[in-house]
């Protein structure tokens, strides 16, 4: 198996070595670019699995690379870390980054980073969009929440929510459709998504879970993202009742509300199937709002 590629464009060379220890210990193949122009005429030969770069270059800024790999199709999910020693222009940048690293970097930090990015390696060489809803993708829903819990990691007050939404008695509506009408009763049960929340949302579909998932990075109050989730419910809900079949079809949705204490992905993925379950069994109202110590803490 052919290593993951890591583009450095950075122009302090003391920076670049630090950058490229961390990656070669972690498995990345690392390749280094001085220049902010040399950069851009790289990125249209390679497609990186992360790129680290650096705001202020020479002949081409961070920010005009940010801007374009934003636009280019074949670039734009690559994750892009921003490595910066001023907060105060980062904080005005036109597009956002994945992840925001101020100068000096700390080492324990990116370790961090890379170590959690290892298991969505193969995630920018799987189809970003299910074939069947047209949501994203697990693999590629767990790239953003790598990053959401990177981001929360560096400021420990603050939380993200994943909302997850699933569907009861799925295995029973399978055996009354052929596949193409299950597959137009997905589509259009994704729909409900499209249309409850906003357009710039990270929404996914994981037909091994059977889970559909939305990341929420900004809560103000738990009361906001509860009232997402009471929308989604609502609507969906409605669509569940006209595709009944006298099955007894049910959307239950909830948000678990996700702290700098979750090591992994693995942890959050395991504390919504718990969440699940506990809604399943009526334990909770639905929609619900979740958090660690409500599941349980695992230490």
């Amino acid at each position: 198996m052919s290593k993951p590629t890591a583009l450095i464009v950075e122009d302090d060379r003391d920076i670049v070595a630090l950058f490229r220890h961390v990656l070669d210990i972690a498995g990345y193949q690392t390749e280094i670019v001085l220049d902010g122009k040399d950069a851009m005429d790289r990125l249209g030969v390679i497609r990186p699995n992360i790129v680290l770069l650096d705001l202020q270059l020479p002949r081409m800024s961070g920010v005009e690379i940010l801007k374009r790999m934003r636009d280019d199709e074949r670039l734009m999910r690559v994750p892009v870390v921003v490595i910066t020693a001023y907060a105060p222009y980062a904080d005005s940048l036109p597009v956002e980054p994945d992840l925001l690293l101020l100068k000096p970097v700390d080492i324990n930090q990116l370790s961090s980073l890379v170590q959690r990015l290892q298991a969505t390696q193969g995630a920018l060489d799987e189809p970003a969009h299910d074939f069947v809803t047209g949501l994203y993708t697990l693999p590629f829903f767990n790239v953003r929440m790598t990053f959401s819990l990177e981001r929360i990691k560096q400021s420990s007050f603050r939380r993200f929510g994943v909302l997850f939404a699933d569907v009861t008695e799925m295995d029973e509506l399978k055996l009354h459709l052929d596949e193409n009408e299950m597959r137009d009763f997905l589509r259009k049960l994704a729909d409900q998504f499209r249309v409850t929340l906003r357009p710039t949302d990270t929404m996914a579909w994981s037909s091994e879970r059977g889970l559909f998932f939305t990341l929420i990075e900004d809560i103000p109050t738990p009361e906001a993202p509860l009232k997402i989730a009471g929308r989604l419910r609502d609507s969906m809900k409605r669509y569940l009742e006209s595709n009944d079949r006298g099955i007894g079809l049910r959307a239950n949705v909830g948000v678990l509300l996700c702290d700098a204490e979750y090591d992994g992905i693995e942890q959050i993925l395991d504390d919504i199937e718990i969440a699940r379950s506990r809604l399943r069994e009526g334990l909770f109202t639905n929609p619900s709002i979740f958090d660690r110590e409500m599941l349980g803490d695992r230490g």
